[in-house]
């Protein structure tokens, strides 16, 4: 009987171990995919088309909450805050916070998977935030953040008082090219009130 106890203890010990073995493995596994698509990602410039940005869903609360665990931040963050989410096959692997204000947005913390490079995500989701704005009529968002600079300056923002401003309208590129055009039509007065000027001084 206590052989047969002994076999038992053995045998649940084994088929631990074994378990143990094959979640090492695939987290393994796991990491090495996250790197080599952090390296693609670095490699043609952060720019990723499989990047998807949108609102985030209660049924992304979970997914957030371990960003946020992960960023060495308390999960139940996740689940008061609301916030834009990064997404790539379908798998949450950024979140950036936000509250709105009448007509405007402002943007709060930004969580992104350690193993999956965090500048091309963090560009990713401070201008893919415009486009969702747009779709509730803001018309300027702001951030405020000391840590990511580089990535508001490359996704569109200018410095402003405490932090970085995106005017909604004039990122637009419909908005771009009507601000041009008001400003070519100025210069066009302009020129034209100097010559004018001139002939009358007879110059």
């Amino acid at each position: 009987m206590h052989g047969l106890v002994d076999f038992g203890l053995a045998k649940d010990h084994r088929e631990a171990l074994l378990r143990e073995t094959e979640e090492r493995r695939l987290a393994r596994s796991l990491r090495e995919a996250r790197r080599s698509a952090a390296r693609r990602l670095e490699a043609v410039g952060g720019q990723d088309d499989a990047v998807k940005v949108r609102w985030g869903l209660h049924a992304d609360d979970g997914r957030i909450a371990e960003l946020l665990e992960l960023n060495g931040m308390p999960r139940w963050v996740a689940f008061e805050e609301r916030f834009v989410v990064a997404e790539r096959d379908g798998v949450v692997l950024a979140a950036l916070s936000y509250r709105t204000e009448p007509k405007r947005m402002l943007l709060g913390r930004l969580v992104v998977d350690p193993w999956v490079g965090e500048r091309g995500f963090a560009v990713a989701l401070y201008a893919g935030v415009q486009h969702l704005a747009r779709e509730v009529c803001v018309r300027e968002i702001r951030a405020i953040s000391d840590r990511h600079t580089s990535y508001l300056r490359e996704a569109g923002y200018r410095r402003w008082a405490t932090g970085w401003r995106l005017d909604v309208a004039e990122s637009s590129p419909k908005d771009r090219g009507h601000s041009m055009r008001r400003w070519r039509g100025k210069l066009f007065r302009l020129v034209a009130r100097y010559v004018t000027g001139m002939r009358a001084f007879g110059g």
